[in-house]
């Protein structure tokens, strides 16, 4: 069978979920296009559990050495027109040795590599994740957050958040499969607290049953496993507790406060550009340090804080940068 697009995409453990959502946000567009898409993956499970009920065809690629499944794409693509290439580590290999192949477009965020695509996106606010070595007659380069692609639902959601005078509703989210498991970890804090906090997991996420017990048996709690409209349960908060990824500029474009807390050194530069710019409050590394948690959170409960978050946020961050993307790729 033939494709109009090919997705070259992982997913779960330390790679996150946030490379599938905004992959499927751009198929999900393609496909009401009537063009026909496909992903290629590394592991059965983990796309399945992160598609759910999305009816899109996959390919597992079957070797675990990477240069092999680069191999095994190339042979793949004969079937593809167009490659997105949305890898954290391996962007540079592919788009190297499959661009005489079919047209290439990468989708990256952390710079410094050589890239060979036809297209490349990199929508990272951090300038030294923007650094590339690209032939620029024939690499076409779009960056910074104009370029941040979203779930299309948040440019509609963003349209009906305000903020609330005091914070009542928290909610803590640490990625698709949290491997440092810093949910359990922070979530005692709130036990003696008087806030409805929402807990959200991912699909990745392997320690569900024990997260469940520890669970006050309260209505103030409440544990989402794999939520399928994200933007509005933001939308809900008063205040997000998250990790820096993809997750930052959602809440960004939303302009709900939050305080971030990186997973990475990768995260770490986001999160601390992020509050440079005036949104969000960089925690720095989990440490299990409560009575700092306390302190921060004392300090966004000032609503002129919290205002000037939420102004800065939806300033560095419009919604619009799916549209931008697709633009580019129909131009293809």
């Amino acid at each position: 069978m033939q494709f109009d697009f090919g997705f070259r995409i992982d997913t779960g453990n330390k790679i996150g979920s946030g490379h599938f959502f905004r992959c499927l946000s751009i198929a999900k567009e393609l496909i009401k296009k009537e063009f026909k898409v496909i992903f290629l993956v590394n592991n059965k499970q983990e796309i399945e559990s992160h598609l759910d009920t999305v009816n899109i065809p996959f390919y597992v690629l079957k070797d675990h050495d990477e240069i092999n499944k680069v191999n095994e794409c190339r042979n793949y693509v004969k079937n593809i027109s167009k490659l997105i290439i949305d890898l954290q580590f391996d962007n540079s290999i592919y788009s190297k040795l499959i661009k005489d192949d079919c047209k290439t477009i990468v989708i990256d965020d952390l710079g410094n590599k050589k890239i060979y695509s036809d297209l490349l996106f990199n929508g990272s606010i951090v300038n030294e994740f923007q650094n590339y070595s690209i032939n620029r007659n024939v690499t076409k380069y779009f960056s910074g957050s104009k370029y941040i692609i979203l779930r299309s639902e948040f440019e509609i959601t963003r349209e009906h958040v305000f903020l609330n005078e005091k914070i009542q509703k928290i909610l803590l989210i640490f990625g698709g499969s949290d491997d440092e498991d810093i949910t359990r970890k922070i979530l005692p804090y709130f036990f003696d607290k008087k806030y409805d906090v929402t807990v959200i997991v991912g699909p990745s996420y392997l320690h569900l049953d024990e997260l469940k017990k520890i669970i006050p048996n309260e209505q103030n709690f409440k544990i989402i496993h794999n939520e399928k409209n994200i933007s509005h349960r933001f939308s809900e908060q008063d205040l997000v507790i998250s990790s820096s990824g993809i997750t930052a500029y959602e809440l960004a474009c939303l302009g709900i406060p939050s305080i971030l807390i990186p997973v990475d050194e990768y995260q770490i530069k986001t999160s601390s550009e992020m509050e440079k710019m005036g949104f969000g409050i960089n925690y720095g590394r989990w440490d299990n340090n409560f009575s700092k948690l306390d302190k921060l959170i004392s300090f966004i409960s000032d609503y002129s804080v919290r205002e000037k978050m939420y102004l800065s946020g939806r300033k560095l961050v419009d919604g619009k940068g799916l549209t931008r993307v697709l633009e580019k790729i129909y131009e293809l």
